[in-house]
């Protein structure tokens, strides 16, 4: 899991500065908490490319499909942790 947390803070995905810091000092924050900047992340996206008057159908239909995902996994990882570990 440390591993996994190494990269996605690397990976500029996740918008707070301190639980960036918080990962690499090796003291993560909860789960529900990183779960909920990485839905924060995929509502930002699929608005931008929404909004975006030169996407085309395809990219709306990405964009909505990776939303969807996201808050699948967030359900599950919040209501099974054991399988976000």
């Amino acid at each position: 899991m440390k591993k996994i947390l190494d990269q996605l803070a690397r990976s500029g995905l996740l918008y707070d500065d301190a639980m960036v810091t918080a990962i690499f000092a090796g003291d993560p924050p909860p789960m529900e908490d990183i779960v909920l900047a990485l839905v924060i992340g995929s509502l930002d996206c699929e608005a931008t490319v929404r909004g975006d008057a030169t996407s085309t159908l395809n990219h709306r239909r990405i964009a909505r499909a990776c939303l969807i995902i996201s808050f699948l996994g967030a359900i599950a990882c919040l209501k099974h942790p054991e399988i976000a570990l």
